[in-house]
This record gives structure tokens, sequence and C-alpha cells, in this order.
């Protein structure tokens, strides 16, 4: 954990870096200064692309170097394929999936990985369940060895998982009460109606119903080879990769998928009212506007997180500028671009105090409308293609980072070439064409929008703007 959150801090400095960098075509102005190279693409090794006989795909790709090996093997079917009322089973089966097998118990795990310098996780998202294992490749055998035996054969002991639904419960029960958690629980269900990317949050009688055997039959139901893809990246010749994942994956069978088929989520969001989650005493609104987009391979993309960029999706953001820098409304908004496989999500947050969150409100409607009706400058597309290439390479510079981008891409139903193609895709787009997509998407009449608040507060400024209806999260 504290090794993770040293990356984002590197991650986040670094990308402030990037943005603040000056422009291109600004650089010739400084004496001395040389212009800007051309940007290179991602240095993408060679992949090798193969199934094994039992349907299970292989990318491969061999990255000399440091001696390290990254594992991921993703599984389709995530919390958008749990059973209505069931929504986040896959979470705690994610969770339980290491606490025991047919031959090793949760302590025995851990000290096999340990012994081989690796650590193992696992994940469950929108679109599949993701379980990934890092370590030094001279543990290579004993690191894939251990994630077959975890991710095959898990017998999810019961005390295991009265343990960890315990542990989901009191962790509801503490979440419950916080303005995010409530904002997006409304968000989501406003956004998606009774789609299944609804989902934000377990319900505590969902998570209350789950015991192990409920785990057991999903697990049943869902890890099958021909729904998986193993990714290893590392300091490894191909062939050895291959030897590996044939020696613990090969004997795999195939098994009765019986996952229903998830349709592409509605592009207009449920309700367009303004949704107000009361919260009594509170000194301050958690806002959220945003609405649904199109699943990730459409080809709008490129130029929504250009869009997206200028607009929130950086520290040098327009909305940035105006709501904290220049009215000091709010310490950090932020808006963000969300690519699942059956779907997306544009999404704006804020928290400001009480007296001005119409205000705020309206400097959002503002400049989303002002992105859609007016050409971004010069320097501003520049500076927001620079930001978006450069945080992208620095994002898949290691072999995790790289592994974990590829399974997460082919669970969206992306490509190996989607990849390849970023950074170009990034540099081709134009002004006009984030004029053209913030018109599509983006402008305020678009946006479903949530408040959480003080509603003797915050409800008289708010109706004036939208028709106000109350939820509950």
């Amino acid at each position: 954990m504290k090794t993770m959150n040293r990356q984002r801090l590197c991650s986040a400095f670094l990308a402030s870096i990037l943005w603040l960098t000056t422009p291109a075509d600004a650089a010739d102005t400084v004496p001395g200064l040389p212009a800007y190279g051309p940007d290179k693409p991602l240095p993408l090794p060679e992949v090798s692309r193969e199934r094994l006989p039992n349907g299970l795909e292989l990318w491969l790709i061999r990255r000399a170097g440091l001696p390290l090996l990254s594992v991921r093997l993703a599984i389709r079917g995530g919390t958008a394929a749990d059973d209505p009322g069931r929504q986040g089973i896959s979470e705690l089966l994610a969770d339980t999936l290491a606490s025991g097998t047919e031959r090793h118990d949760a302590r025995q795990i851990a000290e096999i990985l340990q012994a081989a310098g690796a650590e193992l996780a696992a994940s469950a998202g929108d679109d599949g369940i993701t379980l990934a294992v890092t370590g030094l490749t001279e543990g290579a055998r004993e690191m894939l060895a251990t994630l077959a035996e975890v991710a095959l054969t898990p017998t999810f002991p019961e005390p295991e998982v009265k343990l960890a639904v315990t542990n989901k419960l009191q962790e509801l029960l503490a979440e419950e009460n916080d303005p995010d958690f409530m904002t997006s629980r409304v968000f989501y269900r406003t956004l998606f109606g009774d789609h299944p990317y609804h989902y934000s949050h377990p319900d505590k009688a969902a998570v209350a119903a789950v015991d192990a055997e409920s785990l057991r039959r999903l697990h049943r139901q869902r890890f099958h080879p021909e729904r998986a893809l193993l990714v290893m990246v590392g300091d490894l010749p191909e062939q050895q990769m291959r030897k590996l994942a044939s020696a613990y994956f090969g004997s795999w069978r195939s098994g009765k998928t019986t996952l229903s088929e998830i349709p592409d989520a509605p592009l207009q969001p449920a309700s367009h009212r303004l949704q107000l989650v009361a919260r009594k005493g509170s000194v301050q609104s958690t806002i959220r506007a945003g609405r649904p987009l199109p699943p990730a391979d459409h080809p709008d993309y490129p130029a929504l997180t250009v869009a997206n960029t200028i607009f929130g999706g950086s520290f040098g953001s327009r909305l940035t500028r105006n709501i904290r820098e220049e009215k000091g409304y709010t310490y950090s908004p932020r808006s963000s671009i969300s690519r699942l496989a059956h779907g997306g999500l544009f999404s704006v947050q804020a928290s400001v105090r009480n007296e001005v969150t119409a205000a705020a409100l309206v400097e959002i409607f503002y400049e989303l409308d002002r992105l859609a009706t007016t050409l971004p400058t010069s320097e501003e597309l520049q500076r927001a293609q620079r930001y978006r290439k450069g945080i992208f390479l620095l994002r898949n510079e290691t072999a995790a980072s790289l592994a974990g981008t590829l399974s997460a891409y082919w669970l969206k139903g992306l490509d190996i070439e989607d990849l390849r193609q970023q950074v170009s895709r990034i540099e081709a787009v134009t002004a006009e064409q984030v004029r053209q997509v913030a018109a599509r998407y983006l402008t305020s009449r678009q946006q479903a929008v949530v408040v959480t608040g003080d509603a003797e507060a915050v409800r008289p400024q708010l109706e004036p703007l939208l028709p106000v209806e109350e939820a509950r999260p």
C-alpha cells in the first residue's frame, strides 16, 4: 500500500510538471530554449498472441532489463454481471479468492509468494475480475503455480468468508454518512437507471446474504478459460512464458457459462432533474454532474479525452482556474472520463461552501457550454495533448503497469492496437474536434446533477436553476 501511494504521488508530481511545461509553439520565445522534439509512441515490444487449446488467450511480452515478471489474469464478468439484488458479490469473490485453496490456506499462500519475492492481489471492476502477481523472475514458476492455484481451486473457507462479509459491512457502515458515498450512489442510479452500471457500492442486505457456497457457485459460473486472458510481461523468453502458462493453466477445463449478455448502457441520463440528497448540518455541498457515454471502442474518445483535459481533467484546466483560482469556491474541482465495455461516463466533481453551491454549479455549466461553442486556443490544445500523452507514457513504463493496462483494455473490448495508437490519436485531435465532441456530449443541458448537502441551506439557491427532486442514497 505504501509503495502504491508513493507511485501515485510520483505520478501526480510528474503530471503537474507535464502540464506546466511551456507549450511547443511558445518554446522559441525563450532565448536559448530549443523547440520540442516530436513525441514518441509508446515503446510497446512485440506481443506474442495465441490461445491454449482450452480457449485461454495469452498475451506475452518480453521486456528485458529488470529481473521482474508481472502477470495478470483477467476474467470477463464483474459487478455488472452480478444478479439483481446481489451486486457487490463479485467484490467479495475477489476479496476471498486467496483465502484458501484445495492445497494451502491463506497464510501458506502468502508465505509461498513472499519466499518467491512476489505479491498477489485480486480486484473486481464493472467488466471483470483481475488477479495480479508481480515478483522476481527467478520465482516465476512459484508465481504462476500460485496464481493458477488461487484462480482455479479456491475453496472459500467459511471462517474467511464470514470475516470478509463482516469487514465489508463495517466498511459500509463507516461510509454511509460520507457525502461522496451518498452522492455516488444517487449519481450512478440517476445516470444509468436499471442498467447494471448503476452499481457504485454494495447494498448491506446483499453483502449480508453472501456465504461460502454462494461464492463457490459464482466462481463456477465465471471462471472459464474461454472467458479469460493471461498477460505476462517481464524479463523472460517468450518460450519460457508459454511453457509456464501451458503447465499451470493448460489443464483448466471449460464449463457451462451461465452469464447473460450485458446490453449497452443508455446514452441519456435516467433523469435530467437535479437530485438533492439531504445531509442536515453539512457546512459544504458535494456536487456531481455528468452523463453516460458510448462504449470504450467508440471513435470519439481521443477527442473527448482532450476536451475533458481542457475542461477539468488536469490541474491547469479551465474549471480549476475558474472556481478554484479566481473565485475560491473549492480546493480541488475535477472532471473525468471512464471507458467501459458497454458504455462510459463523464463526471464533474466539486465540494464547495454552502453559500456558493448554486454559483459553483453555474460556473460548471458556463465552462461546459463555452467548450461546446468556442474553439480552444492553440496553447490550450497543445498543453492538453502533451499532458495526455505524457501521462499515458508514464503510466505504462513498468512491466506491472503495462500488464495492467493490457488486461484492462481487453476487459473493455479494446485491443493491443488501441494501446499502440493512443499517442498518435491524441496528437491528431484538432480544436474543431474538441468543440464538436463537447457540443455532442458535454453541454450543460445534457448533464444530470446530484448535490449532497444541507437542504435548507442550498435548496433555495438551486430551485431557480433546475427542477429539484429529493433523493435518498
